[in-house]
């Protein structure tokens, strides 16, 4: 299984997830923003720096105005210990590739001592024969392993910057060390974006999956920001999209409810400790506060971030950055566990 709850439940945290539940179908039916508890996940930047150059990502192509940098162990270890009583996901990831981060190995170790389940997303290029078994040693519980192409051609078209070999050189040296060392983790999800360029190799991805000994493969949907991206990338077949293309624009297929339960569920922190609404804000357009010199809890409390939990609730089609939201769109077509 990808994840034994039973692990990291407590009756702490259960009893926080059930408030925040609770807290969350209040606000929607009071059109208020009532918030009783903490969050049940976080995400957590290890850094905004990263060695690609993907076409809808903010970090690689450089259009962050935000400032590039990378997070403390220091800063990381004081949010953990705030948050564990209540907390027990993090992702360990946001904008950037998380393995530029030197302290990354330090602080999975001490979220993991803690009883914090962790979760990496990575492009795989830090991985290697050289470092793997360190790797390992300091696991998350659960590695997305990204790779959007199954050559060159497929794999550059978008991973721009990186190449197909070094991706599955990376990957398979995980899971060959992970068998020989006989590690429960990490949990390896290959995920594969569906584009134009390689909806002709699903079947071959599924194959590659069973073949390089991952435990999941996820294909999922793309995001793009432009008509232009949009004509270049997404996929002919409609079922791999999540948007609807005509007339020269594009809209996301799913109507937008005026509620969001990630305002609630969960917390979204940068690197150098900018709390934003969720996951979309990758600029920290819309920041909350600032965790450096403040609780954390003080933030998630604040009347910044609950007025735009309000805000959501009044007319969530009225906040730019939610026109693009998948929450309540399944953006994950296929999970094939092997």
């Amino acid at each position: 299984m990808e994840i034994n709850l039973l692990r990291y439940i407590t009756l702490k945290r259960l009893g926080n997830a059930i408030r925040i539940m609770l807290s969350f179908y209040i606000s929607r039916v009071m059109r208020k923003a009532v918030v009783w508890g903490m969050p049940v996940s976080y995400s957590i930047e290890p850094t905004n720096h990263c060695n690609l150059k993907c076409p809808e990502c903010p970090s690689g192509l450089g259009t962050l105005t935000r400032p590039l940098g990378l997070l403390k162990f220091d800063d990381f270890a004081k949010l953990i210990d705030e948050i564990k009583d209540t907390g027990f996901y993090v992702q360990l990831f946001f904008q950037g590739e998380p393995y530029i981060n030197k302290q990354l190995p330090e602080m999975i170790r001490y979220a993991q001592e803690r009883k914090v389940y962790i979760s990496i997303s990575t492009n795989g290029h830090f991985i290697t024969e050289i470092n793997v078994d360190y790797i390992l040693e300091n696991a998350p519980d659960k590695l997305i392993f990204s790779m959007d192409g199954l050559d060159e051609k497929s794999y550059q078209q978008y991973r721009i910057g990186g190449t197909f070999a070094q991706a599955d050189a990376g990957l398979k040296a995980l899971t060959r060390r992970k068998r020989v060392l006989k590690k429960r983790v990490p949990f390896v999800e290959l995920q594969f974006i569906v584009m134009k360029q390689n909806e002709n190799q699903l079947d071959d991805v599924v194959k590659y999956g069973k073949e390089s000994g991952v435990d999941k493969v996820v294909f999922k949907t793309m995001q793009i920001s432009s008509y232009e991206n949009a004509v270049k990338f997404l996929p002919s077949n409609p079922k791999y999209r999540r948007y609807i293309v005509e007339n020269n624009n594009f809209k996301i297929r799913n109507k937008l409810q005026n509620h969001c339960f990630a305002l609630w569920r969960t917390s979204v922190i940068t690197w150098d400790g900018r709390v934003v609404p969720c996951c979309f804000d990758k600029d920290a357009t819309f920041e909350a506060g600032h965790v450096n010199g403040r609780s954390f809890k003080e933030v998630w409390h604040s009347k910044e971030l609950n007025a735009f939990r309000q805000s959501i609730l009044q007319d969530r089609g009225g906040v730019s950055m939610c026109t693009n939201c998948t929450e309540g769109l399944n953006m994950n077509i296929f999970e094939i566990e092997n």
